[in-house]
């Protein structure tokens, strides 16, 4: 499954609705890369549990600006809306995995 591309125009849409990972990212970024091609990985593994896309923060500089991204790779959790997870940094796949897996046992709740 392919990891969807946001722009300003349908972040929000997409953050609103269920568990979507979000990773911010840099195209010259060697962290970046790696961390896209575990965010890949996860897109098909976790489908059917959370939306997996990604931001290029030098194409939508309002999006990272609104959310402080200030490192690359970032990765965000967001649940219906709210952002419920932020980890800074290159992040194995497990950890990533754990993350998603951990709000989406929360049920309704975070």
């Amino acid at each position: 499954m392919e990891v969807i591309s946001l722009t300003k125009d349908n972040f929000q849409d997409q953050i609103d609705v269920g568990l979507t990972f979000v990773e911010f990212f840099e195209s010259e970024c060697d962290a970046c890369r790696e961390q896209s091609a575990i965010a890949e990985e996860l897109a098909e593994e976790l489908r059917h549990i959370a939306t997996v896309v990604k931001v290029n923060i030098r194409q939508e500089q309002e999006i990272s600006n609104e959310y402080h991204v200030t490192s690359t790779p970032t990765i965000m959790l967001f649940k219906d809306g709210y952002q419920v997870e932020t980890l800074v940094g290159l992040q194995s796949k497990d950890v990533s995995r754990q993350t998603v897996l951990r709000y989406a046992a929360m049920g309704d709740t975070c």
